[in-house]
């Protein structure tokens, strides 16, 4: 991968994130409306995916550019990774009824992790000695770290109201 992708990787993969989740919300939105129906339950879908999906791509991503490029420049691609969809989530939220709160704070969780899961990434090519062997295992760490969160998602997220 060169180095100016590797740049950019963040922004096009949350870029991505937010064309297919406004697709979805939008298509959503009109099916509820045509039915008669309140749309703010789409939105809080909406927020939900879109949090949920960054949350699951950062491990793995965070953790093989914190062993490719370093600390730096993976914490800079994570965060345009996550910072890319906040107009959309904006939108959504004024759309939905979630609490203030609880939208923040699950973007402060998810700039958090995408800050410190890269220092792990370089700090696993430091033990293990060879960069090809240390992204396999970053990127098999943030897999595992992905389904994990995955499957425990009901404990920490729960259905909006």
């Amino acid at each position: 991968m060169s180095t100016s992708l590797q740049d950019r990787l963040g922004v096009a993969l949350g870029l991505a994130l937010t064309a297919a989740t406004a697709t979805w919300w939008l298509g959503s939105t009109r099916l509820a409306l045509a039915q008669g129906q309140d749309t703010a339950g789409a939105a809080a879908l909406a927020i939900e995916a879109l949090w949920l999906a960054r949350a699951m791509a950062l491990p793995p991503l965070a953790l093989r550019l914190g062993v490719l490029r370093g600390s730096r420049p993976a914490a800079a691609n994570c965060a345009a990774f996550v910072a890319a969809p906040w107009p959309l989530l904006l939108l959504a939220w004024s759309a939905s009824g979630l609490p203030t709160g609880r939208v923040v704070a699950a973007e402060v969780a998810l700039l958090a992790g995408g800050l410190v899961v890269p220092l792990i990434g370089q700090g696993l090519r430091g033990v293990l000695r060879s960069t090809q062997l240390a992204a396999t295992a970053g990127t098999a760490i943030g897999t595992i770290l992905a389904a994990g969160l995955w499957l425990t998602r009901a404990l920490w997220w729960s259905p909006p109201p």
